[in-house]
């Protein structure tokens, strides 16, 4: 304990002190011959009790013990008055002041002992209440903490069962769909074939009309080969012909296109064992992905993927597309949150180093700051609003590149430069021999 001893005369200063030394050598104690340097005392050595004189001069103990209890800080600081006047009417007010005890001067050592231990007692109690209270303030805090951690688990399995079954789902309806694009797309193909028969036919009727006046010269003939070429001209028979050509290819390709957004979509909710790997193509991985992504990327972002020299990685198809999905979806939205008039880019490369294949993902967004970078992969940190994000998009990435793939996830950002995923995995592990 620290006991500051507040008197103006020094004898009196000695005895409080050596009274204090015999009851508990242990205590820390500190005199003040001037009042005026109690504040500073009290703030410099974290006092836990004061004996304050009343009687002082330039400034009285009442005065002292009015700043003290002032302040919030001292409310547990225990405070015992000495004095030397036994008047009632002030020791009743410096109890209303917020006096916890006195001491009557000349004084009697039992009394002394006496009441400095009650202090004592009593700010070891009030010491040991706020640690306490505190303590409980803590696991307080922990207990939301988790309660909040158990929610969120709760809301993201919720989420799982419904995702799995939206996935099940989905691969039925890209079926379901699936079918009647064949019959449209080869319906499309039969009507190409027909048109160019059309075609064919209406030429020879325009070679033979022509034809007509020259073999059977005739005012009425003539007439007719007019009225027939008008009525051609007038229903622009030339420009329509051109233009089905034009609209039955665009038809085609956007069947092509349905069809390949359907199959991805299948192999996105398609669901593998976590063993059954391959050699994968990346190209054909990274332009499925932005497939899927084509919509969100639409007016904001230019695609780069001239550099993906190596061609194959050995892998679980699905589970490394999510990865690359998760990671491209981040980077879009991250750029998108800048709101640039000008297109920003994504460039997407491969290559082998050390006998790794590497994956590299760099955009020219906002970049990570660097004190959250370290908590990217952590399930369910985010930085998007509420319901904006799950904050489980990294994390499960991670985990399928360094726990089911034995490869890293290495994060190069600068804020306002942008940010670089690279993603190492290792060859195919050898066969071991029969």
């Amino acid at each position: 304990m620290k006991i500051l001893i507040v008197d103006d005369e020094r004898f009196n200063l000695k005895i409080a002190e050596g009274l204090l030394k015999d009851m508990s050598p242990q205590n820390e104690i500190i005199l003040c011959l001037e009042p005026e340097l109690v504040g500073g005392l009290i703030e410099e050595n974290e006092i836990d009790i004061i004996l304050l004189d009343i009687v002082m001069p330039h400034i009285t103990g009442t005065e002292l013990l009015k700043q003290i209890r002032s302040n919030k800080k001292y409310d547990d600081m225990q405070v015992v008055m000495l004095t030397s006047i036994g008047n009632s009417l002030n020791i009743m007010e410096c109890f209303d002041l917020g006096a916890n005890d006195y001491i009557l001067k000349p004084i009697n050592i039992i009394e002394f002992q006496a009441r400095v231990n009650a202090a004592i007692r009593a700010r070891e109690n009030s010491i040991t209440v706020k640690n306490m209270w505190e303590t409980v303030k803590n696991q307080n805090a922990e207990l939301k903490q988790m309660n909040e951690k158990l929610q969120n688990t709760q809301f993201h399995l919720i989420q799982s069962e419904k995702m799995a079954a939206i996935g099940e789902l989905a691969a039925g309806v890209a079926h379901e769909i699936n079918n009647p694009i064949g019959y449209v797309g080869s319906n499309f193909e039969t009507l190409s074939s027909y048109l160019a028969k059309i075609q064919s036919y209406i030429d020879y009727n325009s070679q033979q009309i022509d034809q007509l006046s020259d073999k059977c010269p005739s005012a009425e003939i003539d007439q007719l080969k007019n009225d027939i070429c008008s009525k051609y001209k007038s229903l622009k028979i030339d420009f329509i012909t051109d233009d089905l050509d034009i609209l039955i290819n665009d038809s085609l390709e956007g069947i092509d296109r349905v069809s390949k957004i359907v199959k991805t979509l299948r192999n996105f909710a398609r669901y593998d064992s976590d063993e059954q790997r391959e050699y994968c193509s990346i190209r054909e991985m990274v332009e499925e992905v932005l497939l899927i992504v084509r919509n969100e990327a639409k007016y904001s972002v230019n695609f780069d993927i001239s550099e993906i020299s190596a061609p194959e990685i050995w892998c679980h198809k699905g589970q490394f597309g999510q990865v690359l999905l998760n990671i491209i979806v981040n980077a879009l939205q991250a750029i998108k949150s800048l709101e640039r008039a000008d297109f920003s880019h994504i460039k997407i490369s491969s290559y082998y180093e050390n006998g790794l294949t590497c994956i590299s993902i760099l955009d020219d967004g906002p970049g990570i700051p660097e004190d959250i970078k370290y908590k990217i992969f952590n399930p369910f940190f985010t930085t998007k609003d509420v319901g904006s994000g799950t904050g489980l998009g990294l994390s499960i990435s991670y985990d399928i590149i360094v726990n089911k793939h034995g490869g890293t996830i290495d994060v190069i950002s600068s804020p306002e430069e942008g940010t670089e995923f690279i993603l190492k995995l290792p060859p195919k592990p050898e066969e071991p021999e029969v």
